[in-house]
């Protein structure tokens, strides 16, 4: 009986030591859950680079873009991170920004206004998130030149009736759900487009002639087929050489050469193409006649500045030269008068008095 009461007691010992061990353990690890879906504090540097402030949040487990940030900061690398959606006030603080990080994150949605306060961006790298759509804004915002936008998911749908007003260099879409060459309308800055690993069958002179400045073209990893009787291989080939556009892969257009009839010379652009090329190239005229206006009137006002500047220096010395004359002339007349009046007084005091 003894025995059956101390076993019962220490089974209740054990009971209660095991549940209130259960509670501890249970409590702690409850926390390291709660801290897995909250995010880290974020601990961003900053730092210098170029004479610009940067500020380094890669890697830090960020589920939302920094608020609490320097709003002078014109580097902001935010990569690997788990950033889901880009709203209107996820940077709009930071209107200084020019080069923007945001590849490796999980974005998917990005507001209509998310980059509007954004005027002085020149990069933004978007790579390796799962965007479908992008804002229209995005493009037309005054400096941005390079855009990275591979390992996406975007499709042909979200480059309809984008107006692209920037002056964009670089545009890389490699890894997307692109079924064309992207249709921007005519964009005369643009000079390397990637749109490697995508779902394009078709290239056409038409698709590339509103690129007039393109030199770099990847169209490597797509399984683009040419229509031999309509001498598509030949003729983009022949668009290619005559615009000096590297592109990869090369197309050697074979079965175009087995079955002959086609000829690689420049009048065998569709209309089409002339009139999007020369439309291109019409704005990029506009655009050097407009700078160059620019340029002279920037001449002419520095030169009418230095010229006020050198008349004003020039009437400076002399209102000093002829300060400088007058204070000298009324000095010589204080001189003079000073020494009348010495004259005058010495020949009083040699005159002889007077005998009365």
């Amino acid at each position: 009986m003894n025995a059956l009461l101390a076993n019962g007691l220490l089974t209740v010992v054990l009971a209660a030591a095991t549940m209130r061990g259960t509670a501890v353990l249970g409590f702690t690890g409850a926390t390291l859950v709660m801290d897995q879906d909250i995010p880290t504090r974020s601990h961003c540097k900053y730092s210098r680079a170029y004479s610009m402030i940067q500020v380094r949040c890669a890697n830090q487990g960020l589920s939302a873009i920094p608020s609490n940030l320097k709003t002078e900061i014109q580097i902001m690398d935010a990569s690997v991170n788990r950033v889901r959606s880009l709203t209107n006030d996820s940077l709009s603080s930071y209107t200084n920004l020019a080069y923007l990080y945001l590849g490796d994150n999980f974005i998917q949605e990005i507001q209509e206004g998310a980059f509007d306060n954004l005027r002085y961006l020149k990069v933004i790298d978007l790579s390796t998130n799962g965007c479908d759509t992008l804002p229209k804004s995005l493009f037309r915002l005054p400096y941005l030149q390079k855009v990275y936008l591979a390992n996406n998911r975007l499709g042909d749908d979200q480059f309809k009736d984008v107006a692209v007003r920037s002056p964009l260099i670089f545009l890389q879409l490699s890894e997307n759900k692109l079924g064309k060459i992207p249709q921007l309308g005519p964009v005369p800055t643009l000079m390397h487009l990637n749109v490697s690993g995508n779902n394009i069958v078709t290239v056409t002179t038409e698709d590339l002639a509103p690129y007039c400045s393109l030199k770099v073209l990847d169209l490597s990893r797509n399984p683009i087929k040419f229509d031999a009787g309509s001498c598509e291989c030949g003729t983009l080939n022949a668009w290619l050489r005559l615009r000096g556009i590297r592109s990869q892969p090369a197309y050697n257009c074979t079965e175009e050469q087995e079955r002959g009839g086609c000829s690689a010379s420049s009048s065998e652009f569709s209309n089409r193409t002339v009139e999007l090329y020369g439309r291109c190239s019409e704005i990029l005229r506009q655009q050097a006649a407009t700078e160059k206006a620019r340029n002279t009137w920037i001449l002419i006002a520095c030169c009418i500045a230095g010229f006020l500047l050198c008349l004003f220096v020039g009437l400076l010395c002399v209102h000093k030269r002829n300060k400088r004359r007058k204070k000298k002339l009324k000095e010589q007349q204080r001189l003079n008068a000073n020494n009348a009046n010495t004259e005058l007084l010495n020949s009083n005091l040699n005159q002889p008095e007077n005998n009365t």
